[in-house]
């Protein structure tokens, strides 16, 4: 049988696409048994979902074979159809579900990815079927409940882009005075990355012309690159036995009632504050955080939050100001010292978190 140029080069792209797809997979399975990982979940949160997304599209085998069958290529436009916002929505709620210690994520995440794995077998049963099933009251069925489902994926990918944005803002400056111990950055890369994969994903399916279905395909292909690039080194350092800690002391400390502050209240906190990260060099611990603070010093974290923002600027820039300035005497007592090491000794987990918030605290 001999193909077309549109349909050999669909073909082409639709290996390439299965082709990352499963080495994005491979690569995310082999986190689970990295030796020295010792909290998987912790370090990789979201291996599961990305391993599930990417093997997920193997169904599509078979179109590479079939790039002119009619049913083969309506199965390719609603599998990406659907899987788009599936899958974004599932790594999300799995990754910042795991960060941000929720527990709710987890049933809807199992249902839809179990409804469209079940979509997914019986759209490849259908391809492997020989003749054109898709017709009729079976083909009208069956686009109702792709549509509904791919719905239902939609309004779960808007909540889980609201459970990144809402804490984005002051999750790290509230909690963490090294923002890498809560991902920051990596969340905001991740806001953009479903509307991509949408564009991509959904320009194939309405368009349906090979062309442009191969040019997505390698768009795609590009994006699971971007994905497994920064799959492949953690983006938290903390350990989680200390975040389990504090979380559990923070959940005790909101139960009670707070209460007014007197002057002579808030110049005590203040004290043991100063005393603490100033003259205890407290702030030189790189995974410093508000409730560790908070129970060095003995005070609740509520009045302890309270006294930095009104008197010392708010936790984070505290901090990190004392930091700095123990970069800056650590500098003149030692010129032969490099800015790793500086940076390290300083209480910043790395050299860039010292020029990050040099530049955000000086500049």
């Amino acid at each position: 049988m001999t193909y077309s140029f549109q349909e050999l080069l669909l073909s082409l792209s639709l290996v390439v696409y299965l082709t990352t797809c499963a080495i994005v997979a491979i690569v995310r399975w082999q986190h689970k048994c990295v030796p020295f990982v010792e909290h998987v979940d912790y370090y990789f949160p979201g291996w599961r979902a990305v391993a599930f997304g990417a093997l997920s599209n193997l169904v599509l085998i078979p179109v590479v074979f079939m790039p002119r069958d009619r049913d083969a290529i309506l199965q390719l436009r609603l599998i990406l159809l659907m899987a788009s916002p599936l899958f974004c929505s599932v790594f999300i709620y799995s990754y910042f579900g795991r960060v941000l210690k929720l527990t709710w994520w987890k049933k809807p995440a199992v249902a839809m990815s179990v409804s469209y794995l079940a979509m997914s077998l019986f759209a490849l049963v259908v391809t492997l079927i020989p003749g054109t099933q898709m017709q009729g009251m079976f083909r009208s069925v069956y686009f109702i409940v792709a549509g509904v489902l791919t719905l239902i994926y939609l309004v779960a990918l808007v909540f889980a882009l609201i459970m990144i944005i809402q804490p984005l803002s002051k999750f790290s400056e509230e909690n963490f005075s090294n923002p890498d111990d809560f991902p920051e950055q990596y969340a905001r890369t991740l806001i953009f990355i479903p509307l991509l994969h949408l564009i991509m994903s959904w320009s194939a399916t309405f368009n349906g012309t090979s062309q442009v279905m191969s040019f997505s395909l390698i768009m795609l292909s590009v994006l699971f690159v971007i994905i497994l690039l920064g799959a492949l080194s953690p983006h938290r350092t903390l350990e989680v036995e200390q975040l389990e800690k504090e979380v559990e002391a923070d959940q005790t400390e909101s139960l009670a009632e707070p209460e007014q502050l007197s002057q002579e209240r808030s110049e005590e906190i203040l004290r043991a504050i100063r005393q603490q990260v100033e003259d205890e060099q407290a702030c030189l611990d790189s995974h410093l955080t508000l409730s560790k603070l908070s129970q060095m010093c003995g005070f609740n974290r509520t009045y302890v939050s309270g006294v930095l923002n009104e008197s010392l600027g708010g936790f984070f820039g505290y901090v990190n100001r004392c930091r700095l300035a123990h970069a800056d005497t650590y500098k003149q007592e030692h010129p032969e010292a490099d800015m790793d090491e500086v940076a390290l000794l300083s209480g910043f987990n790395s050299r860039q978190s010292y020029y990050n918030a040099r530049k955000k605290l000086i500049i």
